[in-house]
């Protein structure tokens, strides 16, 4: 039996693209606007302060706007204006898009393999992925390339010229999607192996030991380590784009190659591409819904609004920063050891005997007198061994207090830098 390529079948293939893409864009609108209300919040707002998280608000807007295009183009069902400046938006909000989620996993190998500031890098990656993603954008429309495609009868690329077509798919839009998500999964790899090996390296040499008259300043790995959660979903992009971009790039190009779609296999490889497309702005708009940091911020509004302050001090994190919890030191306890006389009562002669026998002891009595006057003073002045407590007391009050202050200092010192490294992934 011949297959032939029908009105209808374009029609369900253009509503597979269409209905995803303005749900993800729904998605995407709502997802932005929770952030918003937990950025405005000065409660929450610190909890997003994160430079892979704002880069994830411009992907979301960027995400945003290729539904709202993708839903525009698989409605149109003829050439047009709309049709080709629909497919311009779409292109351009896709490597934007593409090129930020880039971004976010080679801003983590820069911060913790080679100890670079995120933050003073945040510009350069939005300056340039959005030069890159006009610079691949223009041309193609420029030149006519898009508009209706007359293979798919969908708005696409116009070219039906095999060999023109693949060229200007590959140098525009293919390569490039496959490059960022190349980089992506390379950056992600580096930072994982480089974690492991620190890790594996560190238990061998070292054995952690806690002092409280010491404490050294972690080094940017180690750091790393404690937001090891907040690392590995970040590391869920990457496996993202793999199965969206690289899955999307596959199937356009076999509709490329196939010259048209001539059997049941191009016609079911052409639907899958649709809902690769038009589920990408879902998958990205759920990603960023469950970040951690977006989730830690909700929680916090709500327990500000409801007056619950249970929220934020139970969840141990701001910010994505630690929160210490001073620890009870006791000061230090002196034990004293006092001594004692024991009186006893004589008889006469035994006094004389006594006396006698001092007598022929006297360099012991001599040598003995010392410490008797000693007893005999501690006895008789119970003042002044009370005032050597109270001095041995107070040393080790000031003593204990010196080593809060430095025990309060440290845990400042490295809040901070836990703060400010949190900023910077």
């Amino acid at each position: 039996m011949t297959f032939e390529f029908t009105h209808e079948m374009a029609m369900v293939s253009n509503r597979l693209w269409a209905v995803p893409s303005a749900v993800g864009a729904g998605l995407c609108f709502l997802v932005l606007l929770v952030i918003a209300a937990v950025g405005i919040h000065p409660r929450s707002r610190s909890y997003l302060d994160r430079v892979s998280f704002r880069i994830v608000v411009y992907t979301l807007i960027a995400n945003m706007i290729f539904g709202i295009s993708s839903a525009v183009g698989g409605s149109e069902t003829g050439p047009g204006f709309i049709c080709g400046f629909s497919v311009f938006i779409l292109q351009l909000t896709l490597h934007f898009s593409s090129c930020l989620l880039f971004a976010i996993a080679l801003n983590l190998q820069l911060v913790i393999v080679h100890r670079l500031n995120g933050q003073k890098l945040e510009k350069y990656y939005l300056i340039v992925s959005a030069v890159i993603a006009i610079v691949l954008a223009v041309p193609p429309y420029a030149t006519g390339q898009y508009g209706w495609d007359p293979l798919e009868r969908v708005c696409w690329y116009t070219s039906d010229n095999r060999h023109e077509r693949v060229l200007w798919q590959a140098t525009t839009q293919m390569g490039w999607t496959a490059i960022t998500v190349i980089g992506e999964v390379t950056c992600s790899i580096v930072v994982l192996v480089f974690m492991m090996r620190h890790n594996a390296r560190t238990r061998k040499i070292f054995v952690p030991v806690r002092t409280f008259t010491e404490t050294t300043t972690a080094s940017g790995v180690v750091i790393a380590n404690r937001h090891r959660n907040i690392i590995f979903r970040i590391g869920l992009y990457p496996i993202a784009s793999c199965c969206v971009n690289l899955l999307s790039v596959a199937t356009a190009l076999h509709s490329t190659l196939s010259n048209g779609i001539h059997d049941r296999t191009d016609y079911n490889i052409l639907l899958l591409s649709d809902t690769l497309y038009g589920g990408r702005a879902i998958v990205y708009a759920l990603l960023a819904a469950s970040d951690p940091a977006l989730i830690r911020g909700v929680r916090a509004l709500v327990s500000h609004v409801t007056g619950d302050t249970q929220g934020t001090t139970s969840s141990g994190m701001k910010g994505g920063s630690t929160t210490y919890t001073e620890p009870d030191l006791r000061p230090n306890e002196v034990f004293v050891e006092l001594s004692t006389i024991t009186a006893t009562d004589k008889l006469p002669n035994e006094e004389a005997d006594t006396s006698r026998a001092m007598g022929d002891h006297k360099d012991e009595d001599h040598r003995d007198r010392q410490p008797h006057h000693e007893k005999y003073l501690s006895d008789a002045d119970p003042d002044a061994t009370s005032n050597n407590n109270n001095y041995d007391v107070e040393v080790a009050r000031v003593r204990s207090g010196g080593l809060r202050n430095r025990m309060r200092e440290a845990r400042k010192k490295d809040k901070e830098e836990l703060e400010a490294f949190t900023r910077q992934i």
